[in-house]
């Protein structure tokens, strides 16, 4: 692959196989009818040239009216703007469909065969374009369409960790940005690209900036990671290039969001303060939302990481978090933009787990409607399980946001194959009070003001992501983000045959594969029964979190010389009682709480024995090896694909797959070895690596 050219992902288009089905889609797409009013149907039409031209081996030829000489045509277009759409549909119904919602149906119009895309919005045009490629590409008919879908939840954004200045991703292993902001807002080819990744499943917003917008000087980290910081996008002279960005996202019906400092009025405004109760922080906060909303009047708003890992907040000037999301959401209010504003707030607890709670549940119903908190699915941060946080389902008058991992920061970091689509059903699919009271996970984001956000985004590498298998990350959660009621099959079904074809033994491998990766990496990276942290934290000056070290975090994982966990029980420091009754009573008893997450909530004996007469210690050596044993067969399968699979993918997926096995060795040596080190019990298999 040249240099200068990347990876298609699921977009490949690749030509129709089946003689009939090719037949029929020719008759209904080869000649298309598509509006031309907005920015968005210019994107409409780009896809269709490039879809249709893949999958039939022809360009579609573009009509400004309805061709009467062809058996068929595909329409594209509101029932305001086509004569032949209004004649098709209920257009009442159509009318009615949410933003980005759309509607596909099969007619005859006038003696031909037609296929109607229509929506009530721009964007929703969009989307259904996409949805039918979606739908040719997989090989489905389309003689007897009668398709509507809306987005189950209005926000679906993806929070970009993108250092703008420096171009590097601070929680990416893809290479650098894709954002180059030296030559913004000149505009790249590889921007409309991600935009079309983006749009293909359903994301409406993107935050272009890395939500740490002030690194933490640690040991002079600042000085040699260069000066210049993401704050400073606020600066005049910085907002221009956002413009051009805007443009490109716009022409996808994605809104461009900004990752903004609590500091800058004060860093970019001069002022002594940034109070959020002082007079003057309002204003200069008003003036710089009308500053960006005259450069980019759709823009989506802010992003907030405030009172957490070194970046300001409102505790500086004695003032809670209502007072810091409200003066910025009143400043985006006449604009209709919002803040998203984090919940990742720790530092005052012994126990990170317990803070967010604290913090945000005894705020509910005082943030402005404008204001969504977003939350991360676990208490902790994207390890690869963790309880759901009890913030959800317990804020019922405020606006939530669900944060997820599309990143594997603590999953492999895109060297492992980690797909990340199960561990989010688990969550979406959690009932937040199973005494009957309260909702699943994935009914609390469909109101106005609510959302989902995706942490992470790709970069320079030609397949975008570092690891061509963690395409199937940004995909899902796309998807999920779309329709949290989509099966784990049906998504990774979708995603394989996209992007490897329709072969039945390709597709079988892959998605197998791609479902056993995630207990494999639970299984050598924690031992299986809830433990946190067991990574290497790294120096001062840089991060690691690829390496073992579970050393490093007693606070988590609880190990001593009489057994390992932590109590967050009503024993240890109450985490468990934050949850509603049936919850708390069942994480609070050893014998009810899940074994997957057992050590995360209590601290038990090394040899305390579990339901199935193993004990606690032998489980974790247990687990760690099983996790290496199913590291190696899925390496064994990726190696089955030689020839069936394009050499470059097969060739670094294999290469990756090497060295997941040899780090999955590595890992599950070290934990092992750690937990002999403290229980003194040996591994009745002999496995565990022991000091002469």
């Amino acid at each position: 692959m040249p240099i200068e050219e990347y990876d298609d992902c699921w977009l490949r288009y690749d030509a129709v196989a089946d003689e009939d089905r090719l037949a029929s889609y020719r008759t209904r797409c080869a000649n298309v009818y598509a509006s031309t009013g907005a920015p968005e149907l210019g994107a409409v039409r780009d896809e269709l040239r490039r879809g249709i031209e893949g999958l039939l081996g022809r360009e579609p030829h573009l009509w400004q009216h309805p061709p009467r000489s062809a058996d068929g045509f595909l329409a594209v277009g509101t029932p305001g703007e086509m004569e032949v759409v209004a004649d098709s549909v209920d257009v009442d119904a159509v009318e009615a469909l949410d933003d980005g919602g759309f509607h596909l149906r099969s007619v005859e119009w006038e003696g031909a065969d037609c296929v109607v895309v229509t929506a009530s919005t721009d964007r929703g045009l969009v989307y259904g374009t996409f949805h039918l490629l979606r739908h040719m590409a997989l090989g489905r008919p389309i003689d007897d369409l009668d398709v509507s879908e809306e987005p189950t939840n209005a926000e679906r954004i993806v929070n970009h960790w993108d250092n703008p200045f420096r171009r590097s991703v601070e929680r990416g292993y893809a290479g650098q940005s894709i954002f180059d902001w030296e030559r913004l807002p000149d505009l790249r080819e590889r921007y409309f690209d991600y935009a079309r990744l983006l749009a293909s499943v359903g994301i409406n917003g993107i935050v272009v900036n890395n939500v740490n917008t002030q690194i933490p000087d640690r040991e002079g980290a600042n000085e040699a990671m260069g000066e210049l910081a993401g704050w400073q996008l606020l600066e005049s002279r910085h907002l221009e290039k956002l413009t051009g960005l805007a443009s490109a996202f716009r022409r996808y019906g994605i809104r461009t969001y900004l990752s903004v400092n609590f500091g800058a009025p004060e860093k970019v405004g001069g002022l002594d303060t940034s109070d959020p109760n002082d007079e003057r922080v309002a204003e200069w906060w008003a003036a710089k939302a009308d500053e960006v909303y005259d450069l980019v009047p759709d823009f989506g708003g802010f992003l907030v990481k405030a009172d957490s890992e070194g970046q300001p907040g409102p505790y500086n000037y004695d003032a809670d978090h209502v007072d810091g999301a409200n003066v910025l959401a009143r400043a985006l209010e006449p604009y209709g933009g919002r803040v998203w504003w984090r919940a990742f707030v720790y530092g005052s607890h012994e126990d990170r787990a317990v803070q967010q709670y604290d913090t945000f549940e005894p705020l509910d119903s005082e943030f402005h409607d404008n204001v969504t908190v977003q939350v991360k699915n676990g208490p902790i941060d994207f390890q690869p399980r963790e309880p759901v946080s009890p913030v959800f389902g317990q804020m019922p008058d405020t606006g939530l946001g669900l944060e997820l991992q599309i990143t594997g920061e603590y999953t492999g970091q895109h060297v492992h194959a980690c797909y990340h689509v199960p561990m989010w059903k688990e969550v979406l699919e959690f009932d937040t009070d199973p005494d009957g009271h309260g909702r699943k996970v994935k009914e609390l984001f469909t109101e106005e003001g609510t959302g989902l956000a995706g942490v992470g985004g790709p970069g320079e590498d030609p397949n975008w992501t570092g690891h061509y298998l963690a395409q199937a990350n940004l995909y899902g959660y796309g998807r999920l983000a779309w329709d949290p009621d989509l099966e784990t099959a049906t998504i990774t079904d979708e995603w394989v045959r996209q992007t490897f074809g329709g072969d039945p033994a390709v597709v079988e491998t892959v998605t197998d594969i791609l479902h056993d990766t995630w207990p494999a990496v639970i299984g050598y990276s924690t031992g299986g029964l809830g433990l946190m942290h067991m990574m290497y934290n790294g120096s001062a000056r840089l991060e690691n979190h690829y390496d073992p070290g579970p050393e490093e975090w007693p606070g988590y994982h609880g190990a001593t010389e009489d057994g390992i966990g932590k109590d967050r029980n009503s024993n240890g420091n109450g985490y468990a009682q934050q949850y509603p009754d049936a919850l708390a009573e069942m994480y609070d008893d050893p014998e009810t709480c899940p074994r997957e997450l057992l050590l995360f909530f209590h601290h038990l004996p090394w040899e305390h024995e579990l339901d199935d007469g193993r004990t606690v210690v032998q489980t974790l050596y247990d687990n760690c090896y099983a996790g290496v044993e199913e590291a190696e067969r899925l390496r064994e399968r990726w190696r089955t694909l030689e020839g069936k699979v394009d050499d470059e993918r097969h060739r670094h997926v294999a290469e990756r797959f090497d060295e997941q096995v040899l780090q999955a060795g590595r890992w599950a040596d070290a934990l092992s070895e750690f937990f002999h080190d403290y229980s003194c019990v040996p591994d009745d298999e002999g496995r565990v690596p022991l000091d002469e």
